[in-house]
């Protein structure tokens, strides 16, 4: 993959808004909402309106039916006096006088039916056993039982027998029983008994032989059933416009609680076609679709990253293998040029023999050197992990001083401690011994080669941390080239050649001074590299520091061991120099 290339983690395809065949729009959150929404509003609308309706009829019919309990009892009460007249007569042979069947629906029923009218359902004269007296059209059908069990009825009659009183005076021979029925079937009913003195056939013969009999009285609720049918009417429109209007509400309300989904899915899509760049930043919200929309960005923008070090480490890689190769074929093609001297008949010359074998040895020990560093951080970058264990620094570095002072030549090579006893930090201490002799053969390799050069090697401890810096007074390193002294294979004195040879000015490094010895062959640009990377494994650093014509300082910071017992020994000074030995060794 190129870098600037769009990259392409879906087709876009697999993101789309519509799936399925058929009718597609019942599959997309917004309509299911809806419908959901409106299934609840329906099902709200409907289940007030039935509770609506059951409590209003209750009142209206309770209200009802006890009006038509007061007025019932009423009727009945002021027209026993004329069924009583109609039923003995005023002649003395009774020939004036009506069957009770006849007086009933005179005295009594047709009067009470009037006066209701189109909310009686039927007034009835019944005897203790529940069969019905008058009038005689019901007699057949034995009506009364449709509303009033004969059981109830033998219930009632039982306890208005024991206070009934048929010599009493007309207006006190009402006794009326607590007798008020609320009877549903589809049609509701309401039902009233009241006691009333009845005569059989002989009553003429035997006018004072009176029975105990039962006016009962059906209503139908016309009144309420007429405005609880305005009121169910009233309900029905209600609900309709209520549902209607919450339609029409509730659609841009879930419109709008939806935008920002269509917002991640049009990202979304965008991101499928290998813009990574796309983010749906919804404003500051902590609900659910806030926090979709915050973690989208945060995995698209964790996409991005992990592409763009992809690409880096490819570039990186790719700059890698060729720079590897670059630095293998010098060696490889040195050894070929001198195996090619040796066949064309150096061979027959014993000291020309020695010389291109010699070489040929130096070239296969670069080449050994640098597949070493290649091994090293092959390993450091696939994280392999190290031989961890306290080590105290400041003797470390003494260690290092003493082999570097081998290199040093005539120049001075020093180290100084803060005096305040061991430095315990844990580590690898192969991997940091590395690290030191990288640095310090630097500040002897690319340092002033005068004999008033030097280099020095301190150590210390800062905020917890564990300081180890290497100081020399060189030449420099150029603004150019320090920000890139840790990149594999990076030389400062390669880039300016080729600066100046492309005319650029060469800012790498000050020119050697006066009296300075030529700079040592160069490295293959891999110890710093090697060191940082060493440095980061030990969650440590290593940084550096360089001024034009006064020389650099790399410094490696690691964490100290927490509480570490150390032996403080007792300084004159909180600075303590080795000197620097000024023989030179064999060459």
């Amino acid at each position: 993959m190129r870098a600037g290339e769009p990259t392409t983690l879906l087709p876009a395809a697999h993101i789309s808004a519509h799936t399925g065949d058929g009718l597609r729009w019942p599959r997309t959150l917004r309509w299911r909402l809806l419908l959901s929404y409106a299934l609840l509003l329906g099902l709200t609308l409907v289940t007030l309106g039935v509770t609506l309706n059951l409590f209003i009829g209750r009142a209206l019919y309770a209200t009802e039916f006890g009006f038509f309990q007061t007025e019932a009892v009423a009727a009945v009460s002021g027209s026993q006096v004329r069924f009583d007249t109609l039923t003995l007569g005023r002649a003395a042979n009774c020939s004036d006088a009506l069957p009770y069947e006849a007086a009933f629906q005179q005295a009594i029923a047709d009067p009470i039916t009037a006066s209701h009218p189109g909310s009686i359902q039927g007034v009835y004269l019944l005897d203790a056993s529940g069969a019905v007296l008058a009038p005689l059209s019901a007699q057949t059908g034995n009506a009364a039982t449709h509303y009033l069990e004969p059981k109830q009825l033998a219930k009632v009659a039982s306890s208005a027998e024991s206070t009934f009183n048929p010599n009493a005076t007309s207006a006190g021979s009402q006794r009326l029983a607590n007798t008020g029925y609320f009877v549903t079937t589809r049609t509701p009913y309401g039902v009233e008994l009241i006691a009333l003195r009845y005569y059989p056939a002989s009553r003429c013969a035997a006018p004072r032989q009176a029975a105990l009999g039962f006016v009962e009285i059906v209503t139908t609720f016309n009144r309420s059933r007429q405005a609880l049918g305005a009121i169910r009417l009233a309900l029905y429109i209600i609900m309709g416009l209520a549902f209607v209007v919450g339609l029409v509400v509730g659609a841009p309300l879930v419109s709008v609680a939806l935008r920002p989904l269509s917002r991640i899915t049009q990202a979304a899509r965008r991101v499928a076609s290998g813009d990574l760049s796309q983010r749906v930043r919804l404003n500051h919200r902590d609900d659910e679709i806030g926090q979709l929309g915050a973690t989208f960005d945060e995995m698209v923008a964790r996409i991005e990253a992990a592409f763009g070090a992809r690409r880096r480490s490819e570039e990186r890689m790719r700059q890698f293998i060729a720079d590897a190769s670059h630095e293998l074929r010098t060696p490889l093609t040195s050894i070929r040029g001198y195996t090619d001297v040796l066949l064309r008949g150096a061979k027959d010359d014993p000291e020309t023999t020695e010389r291109v074998l010699l070489a040929t040895r130096r070239e296969a020990e670069r080449m050994s050197r640098l597949v070493n560093d290649l091994l090293t951080l092959a390993r450091l970058d696939t994280g392999r992990p190290l031989e961890m264990k306290p080590i105290d620094l400041a003797a470390l570095a003494g260690e290092c001083v003493d082999q570097a002072r081998i290199l040093a030549g005539e120049r001075e090579v020093m180290m100084r401690t803060d005096g305040r006893g061991r430095l315990m930090v844990m580590g690898d201490p192969d991997r940091l011994k590395q690290v030191t002799l990288v640095l310090l053969d630097n500040a002897l390799k690319y340092g002033r080669q005068a004999p008033d050069g030097w280099a020095r090697l301190s150590v210390g401890r800062q905020d917890g941390q564990a300081i180890l810096m290497v100081e020399d007074n060189g030449p420099g390193i150029a603004p150019d080239d320090l920000s890139h002294v840790f990149e594999r294979f990076y030389r400062a004195e390669r880039a300016a050649r080729q600066r100046r040879m492309t005319g650029a000015p060469a800012t790498s490094a000050t020119p050697t001074p006066p009296g300075d010895a030529a700079p040592k062959a160069e490295g293959s640009g891999l110890g710093l590299a090697i060191a940082q990377a060493i440095a980061q494994a030990h969650g440590g650093s290593l940084t550096a520091r360089s001024v034009v014509g006064s020389g650099t300082a790399f410094t490696l910071t690691l964490p100290l061991i927490p509480n570490a017992a150390g032996s403080h020994r007792t300084t004159t000074s909180s600075t303590t120099t080795r000197e620097a030995a000024t023989t030179r060794p064999p060459a």
